[in-house]
């Protein structure tokens, strides 16, 4: 076959083929144009000659097999295959404007309002914008920032200051929060973890004091010194490669958090003063409420008191090798009972110098003959372990495939993008029936019969993904009313991973806490090919309206 009789073989393998696939009723008016394409002169208008005839056999295909019902009988001999139309286009028409209606009235529920908001957190990743009301100034944020500072409310201004996107301004209504009210001294171990990155501010120092006075047994604040200590030493690459080099400031500092009694991050104040004020300042954003997922303890907490506790080790260890058990015994239960205290904390797995502290001092306690101790160390070790793996079973069970907030944040992200999209169909069909009408009038309308498919399939689209994301929604909604209203906090976890999920954009894994700057970049590299494509198709419909060439 010569490249010139391509086209037109082409052109008669297109028309057998929407012929194939044709409904009932049309198949005559399709022979009849595979017979008048032989009279077409030159290959390339014949081809077009086919898309255009294809096209129309396309369009009567889709909409019998979306509207069965709408399937007739062979026509009359010499009838007008689109004579009988009208009450199809009208029942087409009804069932469109009906589910699009039903789709808006969903938005009057404020339950399905935030679940649409939350469905779009997943496209803040793609467009580069900021998700949380931590990373940017939220408008809400900022409206209840002015009530408070006009009510003078202490309790408003801290609400703000842990989540406020600048931390000069985060720093200021933590301290002028509590000037008002001295009991949310506690207020500055947030505000100076997470609204003040990297402690860079001159007040730290003045608010480590503060936090000592107000919670003199809590180790938090001293740990809180030592980071601020480890931070300045990275600044100015005076970072000591071995622990033993630490400057005497960072040892007292960690001397005194392992002396003290307990390890409180005030996340349980935390979560009490976000009920009340959100409670009180009516807020509606569930994102307001997800602070189970931050770590209470200072970023290098764990790994500080790791180093300091192999220092408290190898001293032990030195004072046991030289016969002094009971220097050695003191050493190791220091480390023991700091283990604890870090044990109980949200984020705690494994303390490695915890365990082998109790398998020293089971050793040591077995040496002297007190075999009630060492099995009391023998019982912690185990109990140790045991700890260990269930944290370790929770947090897998948490990442998992099979984890419940995971499967309802993908039905809620899939639902908003399948509303986005058929919002975006709808918004092309009609914009493509005014293109063919040539006016704004509504009358003058004339949708082609795969406009009018295509616009239907989208509004029942739309429904089906509007009902699925309020269904996938509405549990989260009622675990943040119940906290809001009776300060019931059991299901604040289960939130907290179903919005972390929500944020992952799909396609692109389900780890929350990954860098998608790749998947980002794939996505607008597979829009901009979609282009091509969207462009051709632009250009194969004008030669489908174009003026047809008369046939012989």
């Amino acid at each position: 076959m010569s490249a010139n009789a391509f086209p037109r073989r082409l052109a008669t393998l297109l028309l057998e083929a929407a012929i194939s696939i044709a409904p009932h009723e049309a198949l005559d008016w399709g022979r009849a144009m595979l017979g008048e394409l032989r009279h077409v002169e030159g290959n390339w208008s014949a081809l077009f000659w086919s898309l255009g005839g294809a096209g129309v056999l396309a369009k009567h295909a889709l909409v019998a097999l979306v509207f069965p019902a709408a399937n007739r009988s062979a026509l009359p001999a010499g009838g007008d295959l689109f004579s009988k139309e009208a009450p199809m286009r009208k029942a087409t028409l009804g069932i469109t404007a009906a589910c699009v209606l039903a789709s808006l009235l969903f938005f009057l529920a404020p339950v399905f309002r935030q679940a649409f908001r939350i469905s779009l957190l997943q496209w803040h990743y793609v467009l580069h914008a900021s998700v949380r009301a931590g990373d940017t100034a939220d408008a809400e944020l900022g409206a209840l920032e002015r009530k408070a500072e006009e009510n003078r409310d202490a309790e408003g201004l801290a609400f703000v200051a842990t989540r406020h996107p600048y931390g000069a301004k985060s720093v200021q209504l933590a301290e002028a929060a509590v000037q008002l009210d001295p009991r949310l001294t506690w207020i500055y171990a947030p505000v100076a973890e997470y609204a003040t990155p990297y402690y860079s501010f001159p007040q730290i120092d003045r608010w480590g004091v503060a936090l000592e006075k107000y919670d003199p047994q809590n180790a938090l604040p001293h740990l809180m010194v030592a980071e601020k200590i480890d931070l300045d030493q990275v600044d100015h690459e005076r970072v000591p490669h071995d622990v033993a080099d630490e400057p005497a400031a960072w040892k007292d500092a960690m001397a005194a958090a392992f002396q003290c009694a307990k390890l409180d991050d005030y996340s349980a104040k935390r979560t009490e003063l976000d009920r009340r004020v959100m409670a009180h300042y009516h807020i509606t954003d569930p994102l307001q409420a997800e602070n189970d997922g931050l770590i209470g303890l200072p970023s290098y907490g764990v790994w500080d008191s790791y180093r300091y506790s192999t220092l408290l080790l190898k001293s032990a260890e030195d004072l046991e090798s030289r016969g002094d058990r009971k220097g050695a015994y003191e050493k190791y239960s220091v480390i023991v009972k700091f283990g604890e205290l870090l044990s109980e904390t949200r984020f705690y797995l494994r303390f490695e110098n915890f365990d082998e502290a109790l398998t020293r001092l089971e050793a040591l306690s077995r040496k002297d003959g007190n075999e009630a101790q060492a099995e009391l160390y023998a019982s912690l070790l185990e109990r140790n372990e045991k700890q260990f793996q269930e944290k370790l079973a929770e947090l897998h069970a948490r990442r998992g495939g099979d984890s419940v907030p995971r499967w309802n944040a993908f039905v809620a992200r899939a639902s908003g993008a399948a509303m986005l999209g058929s919002v975006l169909l709808l918004v092309t069909c009609l914009i493509a029936a005014l293109i063919r009408g040539r006016s704004l009038r509504v009358s003058a309308l004339r949708p082609s019969g795969l406009t009018l498919g295509l616009a239907c399939i989208s509004a029942v689209v739309a429904l089906l993904s509007s009902a699925m994301l309020y269904v996938s929604y509405r549990p989260y909604a009622e675990i943040y009313r119940s906290f809001v209203n009776t300060g019931d906090a059991s299901g604040l976890r289960q939130l907290s991973d179903f919005l972390e999920y929500t944020l992952v954009p799909l396609g692109t894994g389900n780890n929350p806490y990954l860098d998608f700057q790749e998947h980002v970049f794939y996505f607008w590299v597979v829009l901009v090919l979609l282009c091509g494509p969207a462009l051709l198709v632009a250009v194969l419909r004008h030669f489908q309206t174009r003026p047809r060439p008369s046939a012989s």
